[in-house]
């Protein structure tokens, strides 16, 4: 908010002295005119006029204040060029989740209002906001990409936020995202929206679940979710909670996303009358409520296989939902996984 700045208005009087009869004598109640000084009566029936008023001090203009950085492929280090850069208010949860459809997702995005730009060629960009303060960013390029949504705390002197990554998605990440969306609009009960899209953070954490459980290096189940569930809410600016991390193992079957979805959404049908806000939580339910959960904003997704000898092994796939925070019951939070 500008400050209100008030004029001050001047008046100044102009004195006005009789001028007495005879020689400058005190007698007779006449005033005395000290010497050298002149005195002007105003004319019959006239008034002094006062000076002019000085206009009021115009409020001071506020200077934009830029934020810039340089978003880069977050695996091969490429540029990326022509990028969405949006910045704005964060969204609050009391009034966004109000708003929430299959075609507007307001607690996903920065609310209005807000200022855009453009990454330049080698993926630099610089966006000034109106005055210091927290907001929310995304950079963005469509579903080829996944989003990167940051909260972030602008001072007066601007922020350089150095480089930042956005991942690019393989075609088994987009064609899941979009069976995902298509699965909670047609199978879920209440529909779900179908508008999610993939945020960086959960991304990141999601492939790097699957690789090390694959590896080894993270045992497959509840247990093992914590970790990156941590992760995901200590990275810079993140905004909600990763509140489940639902995963699913398949032997000998790569690129099974499909079937993963269809695993954890057969499930309904363990809800009475497929009920997910109703249902209760369980191991033979829990999926499929929390996939369906409308207080999702962003998913991660992960997958994993042995390339060298994908019929003999499992695979390993794993959604990492991010909710608005505070808003479910607690039994829609939690890892749940399957075997299969």
């Amino acid at each position: 908010m500008k400050p209100m700045v008030c004029g001050v208005f001047i008046f100044t009087a102009v004195a006005v002295v009789a001028c007495g009869g005879g020689g400058g004598s005190s007698s007779g109640g006449s005033a005395v005119v000290p010497s050298g000084t002149s005195t002007v009566s105003p004319p019959a029936g006239s008034t002094a006029t006062p000076s002019p008023t000085p206009s009021p001090t115009p409020a001071p203009t506020a200077t934009p204040i830029a934020v810039s950085g340089t978003a880069l492929e977050y695996t091969s280090g490429a540029a990326l060029a022509g990028f969405t850069v949006t910045i704005g208010s964060l969204p609050n949860p009391s009034t966004c989740l109000a708003s929430e459809s299959n075609t507007v997702m307001a607690c996903g995005v920065p609310a209005a209002p807000t200022v855009t730009g453009t990454t330049s060629p080698s993926g630099a960009f610089s966006v000034a906001v109106p005055a210091a303060g927290t907001y929310m960013l995304t950079i963005s390029n469509g579903p080829t990409y996944a989003t990167l949504h940051r909260s972030i705390t602008v001072a007066s002197s601007g922020l350089a936020l150095g480089t930042v990554k956005v991942a690019a998605l393989s075609a088994d990440e987009q064609a899941w995202l979009t069976d995902v969306n298509n699965q909670r609009a047609t199978v879920s009960v209440p529909v779900s929206f179908s508008n999610l899209v993939v945020d960086e953070y959960a991304e990141e954490q999601a492939r790097l679940w699957a690789v090390n459980v694959l590896s080894g290096v993270t045992a497959f189940g509840d247990a093992g979710y914590a970790p990156y569930q941590t992760a995901y809410s200590s990275a810079a600016g993140s905004v909600y909670g990763a509140a489940a991390v639902i995963s699913l193992n398949l032997l000998g079957q790569p690129s099974a996303f499909v079937g993963a979805d269809n695993s954890w959404m057969s499930e309904k049908a363990n809800c009475p009358s497929g009920n997910w806000q109703t249902c209760t939580y369980a191991e033979n339910t829990g999926h499929y409520i929390n996939i369906s959960n409308t207080d999702t904003v962003w998913i991660g997704l992960g997958e994993s296989w042995n390339v060298a000898n994908p019929a003999s092994a499992y695979s390993y796939y794993d959604l990492m939902l991010i909710e608005v925070a505070g808003t479910s019951p607690a039994s829609r939070k939690r890892g749940q996984d399957t075997r299969t």
